[in-house]
């Protein structure tokens, strides 16, 4: 596909623009300023809610829209909403009764904040990694919730039970996916980030045929499947890498600028 037919640009975050630290390099920064220039827009496509994002690419990157929470709130640039889909009550309720009885850190986003009850060993490391504060609270005394997503944080082996009882007791009503091998995601059924991705580029004025997308891990895959140009990180999964058009080099090593670079030609 020539690069004259990619109008969008569609960028995950954690380990594809941020490094290990949180943060976007120089030359990530200035090559997507470079794209922007171009005239190809720019879409962040991101398991983190819209605070969290914005914190992240405020003064860095010029965004043109924003596809937040694996795809459960899509945003044009300005934060205008275009598209919202959140667990209704019985789902949000039995997903906090699953969550008692594991011992992994159980948190729920409402809007921008997330909830939790019990303080786990990786609570502290989420609130670094989003730069937000959590509020624990007993979440029966919510008289209402419809929680955005919801997330289990610890090391792999103990995700994989809860992760066997979520397909077992909800398969039909979430989608369950991993953004790291620490950290299992919920949201509901139908969301992903490649159905943000479509209803971002159609508010955009064009498709995903005309996109391409930077990923690393499990909940980017359908994203860069779906476009017409899917490129995974160097330090993505041997799976994803086999599955994806293009590989560029890792985070560390600005992957994502270097890939736009050659391909651009700028």
């Amino acid at each position: 596909m020539g690069s004259e037919n990619i109008r969008f640009i569609a960028l995950d975050m954690d380990g594809t623009i941020l490094d290990d630290e949180y943060r976007i390099s120089e030359a990530v920064s200035r090559t997507l300023g470079s794209c922007k220039a171009l005239g190809k827009k720019i879409i962040i496509s991101t398991g983190r809610v819209r605070s969290s994002a914005a914190k992240h690419v405020e003064g860095k990157i010029q965004v043109d829209g924003f596809v937040c929470s694996n795809g459960a709130d899509v945003y044009l640039g300005g934060f205008e909403p275009i598209l919202e889909k959140h667990m209704d009550e019985s789902l949000s309720r039995g997903l906090v009764q699953l969550s008692r009885r594991h011992e992994s850190h159980f948190h729920a986003f409402i809007g921008d904040t997330w909830y939790y009850e019990t303080e786990r060993p990786y609570t502290a490391f989420y609130a670094r990694r989003t730069g937000l504060e959590g509020i624990k609270l007993d979440f029966d005394s919510l008289r209402v919730l419809a929680f955005t997503k919801v997330l289990f944080i610890d090391d792999h082996e103990r995700l994989l039970p809860i992760e066997s009882e979520l397909r077992s007791s909800y398969g039909g009503r979430v989608q369950i996916m991993y953004s790291s091998p620490k950290m299992l995601e919920v949201v509901v059924q139908g969301v992903s980030k490649a159905s943000g991705l479509e209803a971002c580029v159609r508010a955009l004025g064009g498709s995903l045929s005309e996109t391409m997308a930077f990923g690393d891990a499990e909940n980017d895959e359908d994203m860069i499947l779906a476009v017409g140009i899917g490129v995974a990180m160097g330090n993505a999964s041997p799976d994803l890498k086999a599955k994806a058009d293009f590989v560029a080099p890792g985070v560390d090593e600005d992957g994502v600028a270097v890939f736009l670079k050659d391909y651009f030609a700028i």
